[in-house]
């Protein structure tokens, strides 16, 4: 049998799933949390874990949440290059774009497997996801029992939002995209920080969607002009805080306001990468607290931290700051911690 390499990516994408498979079959739910933790562990695992596993199979141990019921899997996808048959097992009648649509926003896994079991679906994700925008777009979903008008709309909405992340365009095609807007609002408010989160602040090769952050209390004013961007085709969403337009090509914009006090933690969170925030959402907790877009909360006292700025952030949580270009979510809070213990220590 010729030999494969799984990447990470496609390991957690397959304990998932498995996940997926058990809520759906009613499966125990601690097997289920078991396989979403593993999934999350190996997804932003610095080193390569069939690789590990070349080595020495035990190695694994050192992964968290990598129990024996899931290396025996693992064990076997390496040595097999194919499902064990539990898997197979647990995947039966359950159609292939079930998996695709429970990465959609609002979809969760009991969901997805009732409108692929109403609805006729092709394999290829692409064209699930264009299906499933058919059958909300012709109305049929509201039909369905527990559904309705209004989940149908939330669906197509989801649904069209997801799949125009999965076109991406270069990082110099974003990056003008992104000047040429903050260009426009500058205009307006020349004393406003304007910043793009995402993959684009991160410069990443491929960018999906363009977001951006701006630092004021004129959240009103500064969505007001936002919307109002010449090139804009259509206004997607505006809300008291954020706003969303769509330009050629179907190119999404989103900007979110937040007053400057709490700024910093925005512009973290935002800034991702979702393994990065993974990793440091975790060093957070063995430190007695818990992260999110409003600030750091002491998980003892309740108290709410705010900052104005990302340097004071990473302090706080006494990390050298990590520059946004190396937040990928491998070894760069080890280092920043040893950096922050010479720079900030004596």
């Amino acid at each position: 049998m010729p030999s494969q390499l799984y990447s990470n990516q496609d390991i957690a994408n397959i304990l998932q799933d498995i996940a997926t498979a058990y809520q759906i079959k009613k499966k125990n739910k601690f097997r289920i949390t078991a396989y979403q933790n593993a999934s999350e562990s190996v997804r932003v695992y610095p080193k390569n874990v069939q690789k590990l596993w070349q080595k020495d199979k035990k190695l694994l141990d050192e992964i968290p949440d990598i129990g024996p019921a899931i290396l025996k899997k693992l064990d076997y996808l390496f040595n097999y290059h194919k499902l064990h048959p539990h898997i197979i097992k647990a995947f039966k009648n359950i159609h292939p774009a079930t998996f695709i649509f429970t990465q959609i926003n609002g979809i969760g896994p009991k969901t997805a497997h009732k409108l692929t079991q109403k609805f006729k679906f092709p394999k290829n994700p692409i064209k699930a996801l264009k299906k499933l925008i058919y059958y909300a777009q012709k109305e049929k979903i509201r039909n369905l029992d527990k559904f309705g008008q209004k989940s149908e709309q939330l669906i197509l909405a989801n649904t069209q939002d997801f799949l125009s992340r999965q076109k991406q365009m270069t990082y110099k095609k974003a990056s003008k995209i992104s000047k040429q807007i903050i260009g426009y609002l500058k205009k307006e408010f020349p004393q406003t920080e304007f910043y793009p989160l995402g993959s684009l602040r991160r410069q990443s090769k491929k960018i999906g969607d363009i977001d951006i952050a701006a630092k004021s209390n004129k959240k009103q004013q500064i969505l007001n002009t936002f919307v109002k961007y010449p090139k804009s085709l259509k206004t997607i969403y505006k809300g008291n805080k954020k706003a969303s337009i769509k330009l050629a090509h179907d190119i999404h914009i989103d900007l979110m306001v937040q007053p400057p006090q709490k700024f910093g933690s925005l512009l973290q969170h935002f800034t991702g990468s979702r393994q990065h925030n993974i990793l440091l959402r975790r060093y957070a907790l063995k430190l007695g607290y818990s992260l999110s877009e409003y600030g750091i909360k002491n998980l003892k006292t309740g108290k709410v931290y705010s900052f104005n700025d990302e340097k004071k952030f990473y302090n706080f949580l006494k990390l050298d700051y990590i520059e946004a270009k190396n937040r990928v979510g491998k070894d760069e809070i080890e280092s920043a911690k040893k950096n922050y213990n010479k720079c900030y220590t004596k």
